[in-house]
């Protein structure tokens, strides 16, 4: 399932963004379908939206189900790092499989 990240929220900037989009594809994923996230259209991802947007997951699964079932498109190397990184810093702090 891919979802289109502009097509929930306005803009890929604010931890209220990053939480719509949360409430978007979570539930799929949790669910335990593949979510293919698209940030088509989106040049850059603060990390108060990351926050909101995926750092929650690891509430429930590990950083490994995460990368297993959860991918992303259309993002460029500062996206890459802002999700890699914020990720693994929690997933290491709560104790998650890193």
């Amino acid at each position: 399932m891919v979802i289109t990240a502009l097509q929930h929220v306005r803009q890929c900037y604010s931890y209220a963004d990053g939480k719509a989009l949360y409430d978007v594809f979570a539930p799929r994923l949790l669910a335990g379908d593949d979510v293919t996230i698209s940030f088509d259209g989106v040049s850059s991802l603060p990390s108060s939206f990351v926050n909101a947007a995926l750092v929650p997951l690891l509430e429930h699964v590990s950083l490994d189900f995460i990368k297993k079932h959860l991918r992303f498109a259309n993002t460029n190397s500062q996206m890459n790092d802002m999700i890699r990184s914020r990720l693994a810093v929690e997933a290491g702090r709560m104790g998650a499989h890193a």
